[in-house]
């Protein structure tokens, strides 16, 4: 269900707690990490800062150091963040990792991440689910997907059931990218997942 009204109840503080299994992989990206890792899980993990990681060249909104996605998926997904964010503002930056095979804290500075950046992280290796995001704390992006939206969008394409019944990782990510973009665009605040019939054919 899409509101016009905002869903203030719902809406993160500006700095969320951080999900410790992503903050690890991730180390001090800063923002909202959202994410269901247990706290012994997230233990075992050290933060990792690995710039050798970061592709090299022209700097790129998707980065796949796990092999999920073809270069046509790629491209696709640099199509649609550069144009989300021409049209919104928030920057979408996609993350595909096999930790400890992570930049790490060296993708803060590479993309630039701030109070207007969605960081989406894949990882097989997160127990139970794919995704995870780190949102920044720009207070119309909180307003425009609140919380609730990242925990449904989580649940909804990133368990591993469902990561299976639709086709695979890249259809996941695209499915996921889709559904942040529509919502984005939209006029109203997304609380819940926009349906198939609502989003662009895959």
């Amino acid at each position: 269900m899409h509101s016009n009204v905002p869903p203030s109840a719902e809406v993160m503080p500006r700095r969320h707690l951080f999900d410790l299994k992503t903050a690890a992989a991730l180390s001090a990206v800063g923002g909202a990490l959202l994410g269901g890792s247990s706290g012994a899980d997230a233990a075992r993990r050290e933060g990792v800062n690995k710039p050798e990681l970061l592709p090299t060249g022209d700097k790129v909104n998707v980065i796949d150091l796990a092999g999920f996605l073809t270069s046509g998926e790629e491209r696709r997904l640099e199509r649609l963040t550069k144009e989300m964010e021409s049209a919104t503002g928030i920057k979408l930056r996609i993350l595909c990792q096999d930790y400890p095979q992570t930049p790490g804290l060296a993708i803060k500075d590479y993309w630039g991440v701030d109070d207007k950046t969605i960081v989406m992280v894949v990882d097989k290796s997160f127990s139970g689910n794919l995704l995870n995001f780190n949102v920044g704390g720009d207070p119309d992006l909180q307003l425009k997907l609140p919380y609730r939206f990242w925990q449904r969008i989580q649940n909804k394409y990133g368990n591993k059931y469902n990561v299976e019944q639709m086709g695979g990782e890249d259809r996941v990510i695209l499915k996921t990218a889709t559904a942040i973009n529509y919502c984005l665009r939209s006029k109203d605040y997304c609380v819940d997942i926009p349906s198939d019939s609502e989003l662009p054919k895959l």
